[in-house]
C-alpha cells in the first residue's frame, strides 16, 4: 500500500505508480482545492492506479470525478482503489478518444498526465471542456520537447526545439503553444495560470476562455526564440513567420526555436495560493523549497546560465545567488529559477549581467 494525502493506493495488475510524481499531484490538488466549487466535475483522463483522481475526490470540492484507463488489467487495479477509498467516482475502462466521442458531459477540470507525450490527446479532450474549464497537462516526453529528439519535436509539435540550457522553458512554451493552437480550433483562448519543470516532466495549468477574440489573442502570442550561441544573447518575437537574422551584439547567426507560447507562463496570484496551501499542508522540505523558488521567480521570458556566462568570459565561477543579489541592488528584477538552479531570471540587459559577474570577481 502507498499512502499520499488522504489516498491509500495499491499498485497491482501492472498499474504504474510513480512516487516522484507527488510534487505534481500536491500542486494540482492545491490548485483544484482553491479553484473548485462544491459539485464541480473532474476528469482524470489517464488514471492508472487512480491516485490523482482519488485525491481530487477526497481533498477538493470537485466531487463528480471520472477516471479513465484504457488498459483492462490496470483498470482492475483502478476500480479496486476507488472502492477501497470509499469515494463516489465513475471509473471507466475506456480510452480518451472513445470517451470524448461518446459522452455528453462537460468538465470544469480536466487532468492529463500520460506516460509520454500529451499531444495525441489534446484534440479529443477539447470536446469535453467548456468556457472557464481548467486543464492540467503533463508532458513527460522531455527528450522531444528539450530538443534531444529534434525531428520528433518538429513532427509532433510542429515546432523547432532548443537543445541548450534554455530547453526546459522552451519545452514548456512549445507544449503551451501546441495546446493554444488546438484550443483555437475549438474557439478557445488560453490563460496559463501555472507551469513548471521538474525531474523528467513539464506541467502546465491553463484556463480556457471561449470566443473568437480570445482564441485569436492566444494565437497572436505565439512566436519564436532567437538565441546566439556565441554570446548567449537572445531575442523573442511574435508572429506567424520566423525572421532570419544575426545577433545585434556580436554578429553571429541566431539559432531559431518555435513556434512557441510567448505570453506569461505563471500568474502570481495562482503561485501565491499554492504557496499558502503548501505552508499549511506539506512537510516535505524539498517540495517547500521548490515552491518558494517558483513563487519568487519573475515571469520574464527565459533565464541566463551563470556558469555558461563565466565560461564565455573566461572567468572562474561566481555564485548565482550573488548575481541575483547584485542585480536587485542595481534596481532590476532578478531571482533564481526553479528550472535550473544555476540560472537567473532577470530583466537586466545581458551587458549588465556580464558586468555584474566581472564586478563580483573583483
Amino acid at each position: 500500500m502507498y499512502t499520499e494525502g488522504k489516498a491509500k493506493i495499491a499498485a497491482s495488475d501492472g498499474a504504474f505508480l510513480n512516487p516522484e510524481g507527488r510534487l505534481s499531484r500536491d500542486i494540482s490538488v492545491a490548485f483544484v482545492k482553491a479553484m473548485s466549487k462544491r459539485g464541480d466535475s473532474m476528469l482524470d483522463s489517464t488514471a492508472a492506479t487512480g491516485i490523482r483522481g482519488i485525491r481530487y475526490a477526497l481533498e477538493t470540492n470537485a466531487k463528480k470525478v471520472t477516471l479513465l484507463d484504457i488498459n483492462e488489467k490496470v483498470y482492475k487495479s483502478l476500480a479496486k482503489n476507488v472502492k477501497a477509498n470509499k469515494i463516489k467516482a465513475n471509473a471507466l475502462n475506456q480510452s480518451i478518444q472513445e470517451f470524448a466521442n461518446t459522452t455528453e458531459d462537460k468538465f470544469e477540470f480536466v487532468d492529463l498526465d500520460p506516460f509520454g507525450g500529451a499531444a495525441p490527446n489534446i484534440f479529443d479532450l477539447m470536446k469535453v471542456v467548456k468556457d472557464g474549464s481548467y486543464m492540467m497537462i503533463t508532458g513527460t516526453d522531455t527528450a522531444v520537447l528539450c530538443g534531444a529528439q529534434h525531428k520528433a519535436c518538429v513532427r509532433i509539435y510542429d515546432a523547432r526545439p532548443m537543445h541548450n540550457e534554455l530547453c526546459h522553458e522552451a519545452g514548456i512554451r512549445i507544449l503551451a503553444g501546441y495546446v493554444a493552437r488546438v484550443a483555437a480550433q475549438f474557439g478557445y483562448g488560453i490563460r496559463i495560470l501555472l507551469s513548471f519543470s521538474y525531474l523528467h516532466y513539464m506541467r502546465i495549468i491553463i484556463r480556457l476562455e471561449h470566443g473568437a477574440e480570445s482564441a485569436s489573442s492566444s494565437v497572436d502570442r505565439l512566436g519564436y526564440l532567437y538565441y546566439c550561441n556565441s554570446c548567449t544573447n537572445r531575442e523573442i518575437t511574435t508572429g506567424f513567420f520566423p525572421r532570419a537574422g544575426n545577433c545585434k551584439l556580436c554578429g553571429s547567426m541566431f539559432e531559431t526555436a518555435g513556434k512557441m507560447w510567448m505570453g506569461g507562463i505563471y500568474e502570481k496570484a495562482t503561485v501565491a495560493t499554492i504557496r499558502k496551501y503548501f505552508s499549511a499542508n506539506v512537510e516535505d522540505k524539498a517540495e517547500l523549497k521548490f515552491i518558494e523558488t517558483l513563487a519568487d521567480e519573475p515571469d520574464i521570458p527565459f533565464y541566463h546560465s551563470i556558469p555558461k556566462l563565466t565560461r564565455k568570459l573566461s572567468m572562474s565561477a561566481v555564485s548565482p545567488a550573488g548575481v541575483v543579489s547584485a542585480l536587485v541592488k542595481k534596481g532590476y528584477s532578478a531571482a533564481l529559477t526553479h528550472m535550473e538552479n544555476s540560472c537567473v531570471k532577470t530583466d537586466a540587459p545581458l551587458k549588465v549581467i556580464k558586468d555584474t559577474i566581472v564586478s563580483l570577481q573583483k
